[in-house]
């Protein structure tokens, strides 16, 4: 307890220091850290005065307006011989509004860093605020694909920049975003946290399996854990629908959703409009064959390849031998947002559309940006799926369940997933925490997951989402405070609360807007667990 007291004392006494502390934004009042195999290129510092943006906190469906005050810092370095050069942002608050603490925030797709979508709430909320670009291009209009930067040439993959997306930056980032900070303030954050969802998601927990020391807090939403798995398998639904000749309009893709959801709903007792008993549902797409659907005003019928594309989709690919592919989604996430990406004209006519997963195949893996997917035989689809494991695997994969030197440093995480994630199956992220807790049975001690039924990718869905993972894990770090849940609401305020895995949400009876109708309990004996599925 006294110990405890005492660094609350120092902390409080280094934020006094610094708020009493006048810095100057200038590029001389800034110098680049030692950091091996680095070099700088350049510092600029500016003041910024009443910016006001839109911005969302991570894992958050709804953005606030914020106007902040603050000095960017901009420093540009490259990895000698390397010919690449990492952009990394700090805001800095004014000293009189800085909270003493430093948030990280991750990017998503092949983006490493949204910028001020991101960094404008953290700023706003009193902290130190960093991003990465990792030599690519930051923002989210680059998110869908890595046609700026994947390919040197025809056949040739940069990796250097590769391994700058996959944990180089983020390491980099921590100790430069620190050192621009103690420069500024005349004193290190008292406390340093990461956040990010999807793609931001894997590079926080690269940061607690690669970098154990970096950050205090770290709060993974939706992670992309094998991205080097998922996103090329998660074209297979594509794949099925091309070698079918025959394209299904987005209204029938998401009749086979709702119809799946009228099946299961039910199962867990509540008829919310949420597929909370994953496990007891076999609903199977070809059963609807023939049945009516309205599609806009019009009534069509269920076809044969639409049910065998959506199936594809839920089931993921698999090889004759069972291990090459990986998992599919849940049978409540929205299909036409990726897995299923289709548009038709108004005669009718569909195509599929998005580049999200087959941009991997034609710059990973193909290595060309002439590729035409619709050359592609099932046999090579497999193929590309073993080596985009081959390849990327050491890279880019945050799947190492030894987390034994981040719970050394004293690191706290909290991660959670959508159960209806429509872009990254949750069920990946389950097999990586069965893992985790195989290997140590008491890793709630410095890691928690949640599953949250009926959620979308990173927000979104009729489920309840967190509403501050955030301070939770920040209380956690702090204060000690063990999450044992984690206060979720859905889009119409109805209060829930998420379980702490392996432990599952369970409807016990009630009002269906009472948190207390539902409880935390152990899974069912007959639950599938993910990691029942072997893959390569």
């Amino acid at each position: 307890m006294l110990k405890s007291l005492t660094l609350v004392a120092l902390a409080f006494a280094q934020h006094v220091q610094a708020a009493a502390y006048t810095p100057a934004c200038s590029a001389s009042n800034f110098s680049f850290p030692e950091l091996d195999g680095t070099a700088s290129m350049s510092i600029t510092a500016v003041p910024i005065y009443n910016y006001t943006a839109t911005s969302l906190s991570i894992g958050g469906i709804l953005g606030s307006t914020y106007t902040i005050s603050f000095c960017n810092v901009s420093v540009t370095y490259t990895h000698p011989g390397s010919g690449d050069a990492v952009n990394l942002q700090v805001w800095l608050p004014s000293p009189s509004s800085w909270n003493g603490r430093l948030q990280a925030v991750g990017g998503g797709g092949y983006s490493a860093s949204f910028g001020s979508l991101y960094m404008t709430q953290a700023v706003g909320t009193g902290y130190v605020a960093l991003d990465t670009d990792a030599g690519h291009i930051r923002g989210t209009e680059h998110a869908q694909s890595p046609d700026t930067w994947a390919l040197i040439g025809p056949g040739n993959v940069n990796m250097q920049l590769v391994d700058n997306w996959g944990s180089t930056s983020v390491h980099e980032m921590a100790i430069i975003g620190k050192a621009v900070t103690e420069s500024y303030y005349g004193t290190n954050p008292s406390y340093s946290y990461f956040t990010g969802c999807s793609g931001g998601g894997r590079q926080v927990m690269m940061s607690a399996q690669r970098y154990a020391g970096d950050f205090d807090g770290l709060l993974a939403v939706a992670p992309a854990i094998n991205i080097e798995n998922f996103i090329p398998a998660g074209y297979w639904a594509t794949q099925v629908m091309l070698d079918l000749g025959v394209i299904p309009p987005p209204c029938e893709v998401e009749a086979f959703t709702k119809a799946a959801i009228n099946a299961c709903d039910a199962l867990d007792g509540a008829e919310d409009g949420i597929i909370s008993s994953l496990a007891l549902c076999d609903f199977d797409a070809h059963q609807m064959i023939g049945q009516d659907f309205s599609c806009n005003g019009t009534t069509l019928q269920f076809t044969e390849a639409g049910a065998a594309t959506v199936q594809a989709a839920w089931t993921g690919p698999s090889s004759a031998d069972g291990k090459v592919g990986w998992f599919g989604l849940n049978k409540d996430a929205s299909l036409s947002t990726s897995y299923i990406s289709t548009e038709c004209s108004s005669n009718g006519t569909c195509t599929a559309v998005g580049q999200l997963l087959s941009s991997w195949i034609q710059y990973f893996l193909a290595k060309d940006p002439s590729w035409d997917a619709s050359t592609m035989t099932n046999e090579l689809f497999m193929d590309y799926l073993q080596q985009s494991e081959q390849d990327y695997d050491s890279v880019l994969a945050a799947d190492n369940p030894d987390l034994s030197a981040f719970r050394v440093a004293g690191g706290k995480m909290i991660t959670w997933h959508g159960l209806a994630d429509e872009t990254i199956p949750p069920n990946g992220t389950i097999a990586y925490m069965e893992k985790v807790l195989e290997m140590n049975p008491d890793s709630s001690e410095f890691i928690r997951f949640y599953e949250a039924p009926g959620v979308g990718h990173c927000y979104g869905g009729a489920g309840a989402a967190p509403v501050d993972a955030l301070a939770q894990l920040v209380s956690w770090v702090e204060n000690g405070t063990v999450p044992e849940t984690l206060a979720a609401a859905d889009t119409s305020g109805r209060p829930r609360e998420l379980c702490a895995f392996p432990l599952q949400q369970v409807y016990v009876g009630g009002a269906l807007d009472s948190a207390d109708s539902f409880a935390c309990r152990p899974r069912a004996e007959n639950g599938t667990l993910a990691s029942e599925t072997s893959f390569v």
